[in-house]
């Protein structure tokens, strides 16, 4: 029999029959320098060719790093740094000196001193009304072999992390592994491992290849203009094999899915709106009753400008009026208002728009009319602390159906067609609470790894927001957490991985619906 093997098909079973052993694709794919995807592709011919044949498979459980892991494998973990740091400054400092110098990130002050008092760095104290932190004399030498640390810097230099990679004892590398699952560091993922050997049939084959003449594989420019394709043989092509896999450009996987929601809505009738990211105090809030002293107003809830410092213009002078006597006696809707002196300086001001129903207010000023459908995705900023479901910018999607006879009814359909359109089947509703609706439902999804989260909140405008802009029939309203909606649809529990750089991931990530 005539075997045909390619150079790399021999080296394979060369290097099979020297060690004489099962050897792993990771491990013929080192010693020989190929990639593992060509020893993939190989192996797979060769099988086809019972040329080799498996002789045991395992699976292999090991970790990798999160965005936050990886993060701290690059700057180190806060609590180390902060041992670092109260050493520099001779063993004790203030919390506030701490904050006032951001020696550490915003975020991370809290958690560096929660972790070091628990691994007894650090000690608490209080000193009139300032918290004082102390170092303990173990300290310094505590860090300097921190066997999470140590974890961390391996897996970013590996890649993955398993007992076999480090050099801890079963004990050590359970804790690490609590580590990883309670700060969510590191995801278990499993893998197989499969070991090959070389048949007879392939020693034989192999035998007869080195004893054939070169054969071509590849038919270049250059053998086609020699003419040495005449007289010599051609390898023949294995249409079995997979081919090694190819990556044309794509879409990012969150940008497609907020086009396929845009799609989805304007099949269903909506237009869509859009506002500036800018906004006005009075759009961002007083024409949503939302009273100018509420908790939500003050600075830890939104953005305020200070370049350029303003004040804004109100263009609509009849509507600013009708929407300041609703907050002050409830002007004709009914209602008794909010019983205080409204200040148009305050309306004036600009902040970062921290809500699209800015978006939704605008709109109905323009098309005070019904029916009317329309709908908004766009960016809205909060300085919410950075965690795997919140982000300082995030996106909404903000929708209201207007006409009459609608009801709260309709609204929770509409959410369901549109949580079930993206592949969504598990959600419920209750009821809410917010300024400018009533009634109000809060819609909750359910997020693999998170469990149940807020992501459709809707209700019907009050009359006190929808009379002062000169609508007059029922408004229903939703502003949906549209990356949350994200995450349940490309199967994530991170809102970080929307915007990770992992090509990984971004390669391999499919729509579910």
């Amino acid at each position: 029999m005539k075997y045909r093997l390619s150079e790399k098909a021999q080296r394979v079973l060369d290097y099979l029959q020297s060690t004489g052993r099962p050897l792993s694709l990771e491990e013929i794919s080192t010693a020989l320098s190929l990639k593992e995807d060509t020893i993939q592709s190989l192996v797979e011919s060769l099988r086809n060719q019972k040329l080799i044949e498996d002789h045991e498979s395992s699976t292999i459980q090991s970790y990798q790093l999160t965005l936050e892991g990886q993060r701290f494998a690059e700057k180190g973990l806060p609590e180390i740094r902060l041992v670092e740091i109260l050493a520099q400054l001779g063993g004790e400092a203030s919390v506030s000196s701490l904050e006032d110098n951001k020696i550490l990130d915003t975020t991370e002050h809290q958690l560096a001193i929660g972790w070091a008092r628990r691994n007894g760095w650090i000690s608490v104290t209080k000193r009139g009304e300032e918290s004082w932190l102390r170092l303990s004399s173990t300290a310094v030498n505590a860090i300097s072999q921190h066997p999470l640390q140590l974890a961390l810097n391996t897996a970013r230099r590996t890649g993955e992390l398993s007992l076999d990679t480090l050099d801890f004892d079963p004990k050590t590398w359970k804790s690490i592994q609590q580590y990883f699952e309670k700060r969510q560091l590191a995801q278990l993922i499993s893998r197989r491992k499969v070991t090959i050997t070389i048949t007879p049939k392939g020693i034989k084959a192999l035998e007869a290849s080195r004893q054939q003449k070169d054969m071509i594989q590849d038919l270049t420019p250059r053998i086609l203009k020699s003419m040495q394709w005449k007289n010599r043989e051609f390898l023949p092509y294995n249409l079995q094999a997979p081919a090694p896999p190819l990556y044309p450009g794509k879409k990012h996987p969150y940008v497609e899915f907020i086009d396929r929601v845009r799609r989805i809505l304007v099949g269903l009738g909506f237009q869509e709106a859009t506002g500036p990211l800018v906004e006005l105090e009075f759009w961002n809030n007083d024409a949503l009753f939302m009273p100018q002293d509420h908790v939500a107003r003050e600075v830890h809830d939104s953005y305020q400008i200070k370049i350029p410092k303003g004040p804004g213009t109100l263009l609509n002078r009849t509507i600013a009026e009708q929407v300041a006597k609703t907050h002050e006696n409830g002007w004709k809707t009914g209602s008794t208002g909010w019983q205080y002196k409204y200040s148009f300086d305050v309306a004036r001001q600009l902040v970062m728009r921290s809500q699209t129903t800015a978006v939704s207010v605008r709109f109905l000023t323009e098309h005070p009319q019904a029916p009317l459908r329309m709908f908004s995705i766009d960016r809205n900023f909060r300085p919410e602390k950075f965690d795997a479901t919140h982000s300082a910018e995030f996106l909404q999607c903000e929708g209201i159906i207007g006409g009459e006879g609608l009801t709260l009814r309709d609204l929770m359909g509409y959410l369901r067609a549109i949580a079930e359109s993206v592949g969504i089947k598990k959600l419920k509703f209750k009821p809410g609470f917010f300024p400018f609706t009533e009634p109000s439902i809060e819609g909750f999804i359910h997020i693999p790894g998170l469990g149940w989260k807020e992501a459709l909140p809707g209700g019907i405008f009050r009359p006190e927001v929808t009379l002062p802009l000169g609508v007059d029939f029922p408004v229903l309203a939703w502003g949906i957490g549209i990356d949350r909606l994200a995450m349940a649809a490309l199967g994530i529990n991170d809102i970080r991985e929307l915007v990770t750089r992992d090509l990984g991931w971004l390669r391999s990530v499919s729509l579910r619906f």
